[in-house]
């Protein structure tokens, strides 16, 4: 119980008074934190729940994997293979007069490509797994790229901890 500047005890805290500290706390965070610094706090708080078993084993594992998939996601673009390759894909559309709003019908899509686009998500994944590595996550990383079908089930399972229904299947990689 807190107790006030003459030394009474102070009643607690109702709730609202509590939300209002957290909600000015979270305001000073995002001020004073770029998005890069707000990642990495989150990351370190979110490995402290995974590691502490705050949470289940998939519920932590998503934590951590959300947000390093979010961060090697915005990193990206600094790969010089995966930029080199996007910069291919990009010629060959321009190449084939593609309209930057427009794409080939199913049946005239390119079998350069085709063999192109998985060269480049090969590339975009082996930049993620790298970035995994850099954040000190090399199991994660190998499962990530040696068994995706596990890593999706746990990323999935935890995923469903906090948000209950199953994702559509369009947004699981």
């Amino acid at each position: 119980m807190k107790k006030t500047p003459w030394g009474k005890p102070h009643p607690p805290e109702t709730p609202s008074e509590v939300e209002d500290e957290l909600r000015q706390l979270t305001r000073h965070l995002a001020e004073d934190l770029d998005d890069a610094g707000l990642d990495a706090q989150l990351l370190v708080a979110f490995r402290e729940a995974r590691d502490t078993g705050t949470v289940p084993a998939d519920a932590g594992f998503f934590l951590v994997a959300h947000i390093l998939l979010a961060m090697a996601d915005e990193a990206l673009a600094a790969d010089a293979r995966v930029r080199a390759l996007s910069g291919e894909l990009e010629a060959l559309e321009r190449d084939s007069g593609l309209r930057e709003d427009e794409f080939w019908a199913p049946d005239e899509i390119p079998e350069e490509w085709e063999a192109l686009v998985l060269e480049y998500e090969t590339a975009c994944d082996a930049a993620r797994a790298a970035f995994f590595r850099d954040a000190g996550e090399e199991m994660m990383a190998e499962v990530f790229l040696h068994d995706r079908t596990t890593f999706t089930r746990q990323f999935e399972s935890g995923r469903r901890f906090f948000h209950g229904l199953p994702m559509l299947p369009s947004y699981v990689n």
